[in-house]
């Protein structure tokens, strides 16, 4: 599925994670629309990327409602 990154800052000495989310039309001013939010976005996301529902990368994860919405999960 196509997807755009978040990076969610580790705290501490925990490393950094990209959560996937599932892109809700275009950028407009650097800004992305998210599925999961009617308010909340990327501010200056990168690339899209098409990223398995099955993830299993270290560090990464999708957005469980994300998927949800997508009627990927549930």
């Amino acid at each position: 599925m196509i997807a755009v990154p978040e990076r969610v800052l580790g705290r501490g000495l925990e490393p950094d994670r990209l959560v996937w989310h599932k892109p809700v039309g275009g950028v407009v001013q650097d800004f992305q629309a998210i599925a999961c939010s009617d308010e909340e976005g990327l501010v200056l996301p990168a690339g899209e990327r098409d990223v398995p529902l099955d993830l299993r990368v270290p560090g990464e994860s999708w957005c469980v409602e994300c998927l949800s919405l997508v009627g990927a999960v549930g």
